[in-house]
């Protein structure tokens, strides 16, 4: 059994608070306006190297505390094409391609190593006033790939973080709140003190020192830290080609993931690059444009069981197992609903089972806890599996509840259940989130048969 703690480069924030451009010497007293150059077309080499040591925490079985030493090493080297700017409203995208990707995870006594697959092919990266997202056009992202791919310090948001009126040297400044939050991949800061300093600028470079404390939250869980770094900026360039961050965060634990106690150091180096082939014009004008809602799904493919699916991103994955996949739909930091997946045992081909027969399946499981069935239907999926949907509501531990039951087959006998519980006033925030998870699901080739099953579980089995 593996719990999937959904450990990531990015579980500690790291900020960068540097990148500064000069018109002309840098002479004593005189204020410079500070401002970046993106130039679409134009392309740079990022560097990362990430280390982390600490503490993770977990509630092992709901109630109990557990923590668990904790050290992340990871590296990233990419090359960033930038494709899109615009100022108002303001926003940035840009196209990479990620030459190496690595991190090593120490939980505990576990290990995990992660590198990103060969194959992946070039993600897209865009940043708007209300949004960052990282996708791959030609493919969904899995989570593994996108949490060891999507760190703090993003090269396309730094520049948020500079005064918006010229300053000159000994000059400080106070971040903003909303781009500090959107750098961390908080979705709030509720206090900082965070303040960036111009020390001096040596032979067209110019020198940062930044510090203070955050407090702040992402998804629905408080998160504390204190930080302080340093900074180095071309002027010729009007590039960042290096800066350090250290820092200390306190976050608590969140209904999907852990909290932690660290101590980190992120290190990242820039450079004005070549494009390289494969960010050519030739390579892109072959990319999808109109990715819409789909470059926000993420793939799922079971490391234990024999099928695939798709999530949107409020989906998370909490348990893989051969007999059971766990999800938690985790919205603004409330738990919204629980998802179930379990592989059923074979019929024989072409055999299906009818949709009365589940609601009585359905109704048996259930038992005491049955109210009624408030909907039944049939239908298909695009894969072209056959679908049977059955909600039900009824009462559980004095509350309310509803449940959405799926039973999922295709011609050649293969069989799969998916049973999703949330309280009842809970129905309008968890609108249709079922409806990806089911038509894109996929068997994939058995590993090893199933094992016999008792009459009665066929279709229910791990539904509740």
């Amino acid at each position: 059994m593996r719990n999937r703690w959904n450990l990531s480069m990015r579980a500690p924030s790291l900020v960068v608070l540097t990148c500064l451009t000069f018109h002309g010497l840098p002479l004593r007293g005189e204020k410079y306006h500070l401002d970046s150059r993106w130039e679409v077309g134009s392309c740079r080499q990022v560097q990362v190297a990430l280390e982390v040591r600490g503490e993770l925490r977990l509630n092992a079985d709901g109630q109990r505390l557990v923590s668990l030493p904790l050290e992340v090493e990871g590296r990233l080297q990419y090359a960033e094409r930038i494709m899109n700017v615009e100022q108002q409203p303001w926003q940035r995208q840009a196209v990479r391609s990620y030459s190496h990707a690595m991190a090593k995870i120490k939980a505990g006594q576990g290990v995990v190593n992660r590198r990103l697959d060969e194959n992946q092919g070039p993600i897209m990266a865009l940043v708007k006033e209300d949004e960052s997202l990282l996708f791959c056009p030609n493919r969904p992202l899995r989570r593994e790939t996108l949490d060891l791919i999507d760190v703090q310090g993003n090269s396309l948001l730094v520049d948020r973080l500079l005064p918006t009126e010229p300053i000159k040297v000994g000059d400080q400044w106070h971040p903003e709140e909303r781009w500090l939050a959107r750098l961390f991949g908080w979705d709030l800061v509720t206090h900082s003190d965070v303040t960036a300093r111009l020390v001096s600028v040596e032979k067209r470079v110019a020198l940062l020192e930044f510090g203070g404390r955050m407090e702040g939250s992402t998804g629905g869980v408080a998160s504390e830290l204190e930080l302080t770094g340093k900074g180095n900026f071309d002027l010729d360039q009007r590039l960042l080609t290096w800066y350090a961050v250290s820092l200390r965060e306190k976050r608590a634990i969140g209904h999907a993931e852990p909290g932690f106690e660290v101590t980190a150091r992120l290190r990242m180096a820039l450079k004005a690059a070549a494009v390289p082939p494969e960010l050519a014009d030739s390579e892109l004008a072959q990319l999808p444009t109109n990715t819409g809602r789909s470059a926000d799904l993420l793939s799922f493919v079971s490391d234990h069981a024999d099928f695939q699916l798709l999530h949107d991103r409020r989906w998370r994955s909490m348990l893989d197992r051969h007999d059971l996949s766990v999800f938690r739909l985790v919205d603004r930091g409330d738990l919204i609903a629980q998802g179930n997946v379990s592989e059923l045992p074979e019929f024989e081909a072409g055999r299906h089972l009818s949709l009365s027969e589940f609601q009585a399946d359905v109704q048996q499981n259930l038992g005491e806890q049955f109210g009624q069935i408030v909907e039944a239907s049939q239908s298909e999926s695009p894969g072209g599996n056959r679908i049977l949907r059955v909600v039900v509501s009824g009462m559980a531990s004095e509350l309310s509840i509803q449940w959405i039951y799926y039973h999922i087959s295709d011609d050649q006998g293969r069989r799969a259940a998916m049973a999703f519980t949330f309280e009842s006033d809970l129905i309008e925030r968890f609108g249709d989130a079922d409806r990806t998870l089911v038509e894109s699901f996929e068997f994939r080739a058995r590993r090893k048969p199933l094992e016999a099953r008792h009459p009665t579980e066929d279709g229910l089995r791990s539904s509740r």
